[in-house]
């Protein structure tokens, strides 16, 4: 990329990159020298980034919008595993084993999704000269297999209701957009039944969890509302 493109793309992106995102963690040298390495590409909602299966070894970084991480099932179908946003980094799994891709990644929403795509090589040679890159990454893969983990024991252990609340908690966290009061606002479309696959059951289940948090989520919007994140973290602690 252009230096100047590079340099208009990171001003611009930093003011949307939450500073616990891959990107939003880095400083603006490192931003940069990816940024310069890096291919800007646009994917209109629908478009895959990465095919679940394919060898290859470019990563992405999201500059702005989200995407769903969705893998394949044993009968045909296909399950949602994660929803990331900008400031995120895809893709680094395959990118660093060399194996085939083991999910999807998807654009979604109305904005099409922008995203900074290199090769690993190239991303490698960025992360040797500035160690924070490495750093980021290290957190990055940590934080993704911590909260696998914990889905997979809350899936043994948790009630539906608990577990969505926990998925909700943690979405809030993450990139919840705060607005008015203790309102806080998740910038992604999901449907009953990609809720129901982010916490293993049916789509009639997740409809009843939402009830049963409808004192503290409104989900009657194309975009679910935190009314009460405090009341939220209650039930998703088990409280």
């Amino acid at each position: 990329m252009d230096r100047a493109v590079a340099e208009r793309l990171v001003r611009d992106g930093r003011r949307g990159w939450r500073a616990d995102s891959f990107l939003g963690g880095l400083s603006c040298a490192a931003q940069l020298a990816l940024a310069e390495r890096a291919e800007l590409v646009s994917f209109a909602s629908g478009a895959l980034l990465i095919r679940e299966g394919d060898v290859s070894s470019e990563v992405f970084l999201l500059v702005a919008s989200y995407v769903k991480v969705t893998a394949a099932l044993a009968d045909g179908g296909w399950t949602l595993v994660a929803v990331r946003m900008s400031g995120d980094l895809v893709g680094e799994l395959a990118g660093m084993s060399g194996a085939p891709r083991s999910a999807s990644v998807r654009a979604c929403g109305v904005v099409p999704v922008s995203a900074m795509r290199l090769d690993w090589s190239e991303f490698d040679a960025v992360a040797e000269r500035y160690p924070e890159v490495l750093r980021r990454l290290q957190e990055t893969v940590s934080r993704k297999l911590t909260a696998a983990t914990r889905r997979r024991v809350d899936f043994h252990h948790r009630s539906p209701t608990v577990r969505l609340a926990r998925v909700l908690v943690e979405m809030a966290d993450d990139f919840g957009q705060s607005v008015r009061g203790r309102e806080v606002i998740l910038p992604v479309d999901l449907k009953h039944m990609e809720w129901g696959e982010l916490i293993g059951v049916s789509e009639s289940t997740a409809y009843r969890a939402l009830r049963e948090l409808r004192d503290l989520v409104d989900a009657h919007h194309r975009r679910v509302i935190v009314t009460d994140l405090t009341g939220l973290r209650r039930v998703a602690d088990g409280v």
